[in-house]
């Protein structure tokens, strides 16, 4: 898996789960985005829905996109990559830049009500 994710926080709002962590990249990104999958901290979220916002950001001038899949689950949403200069990280090998990178948070928001 390219993307790991490891959840810090979980705040349970009156209709939204608003989950908190970090995500590490590794191995190779692919055009288009990387597969963000969420099937493997499911058992932390307490649903099976996919994540109706995920908002992801890091120390590098890297932009990080969420791509909700057309018919979306919690396995199949992308995160696509911009570098500094506004172009998609190309494929192949993670940089060591983004690979060395803590701080890569992240926010997704689940809607309970679904």
């Amino acid at each position: 898996m390219a993307l790991a994710i490891n959840i810090t926080d979980i705040d349970a709002g009156e209709n939204d789960l608003y989950v908190f962590g970090t995500v590490t990249a590794s191995g190779n990104y692919s055009s288009g985005g990387d597969t963000l999958d969420f099937t493997t901290v499911a058992n932390q979220l307490g649903t099976s829905q996919a994540p109706v916002q995920v908002w992801v950001g890091g120390t590098t001038g890297d932009s990080y996109g969420f791509v909700r899949a057309a018919s979306p689950t919690l396995a199949n949403g992308k995160i696509k990559i911009n570098t500094a200069s506004n172009s998609e990280l190309g494929a192949g090998a993670y940089p060591a830049r983004i690979t060395g990178d803590a701080n890569i948070q992240i926010e997704a928001v689940f809607s309970k009500l679904i």
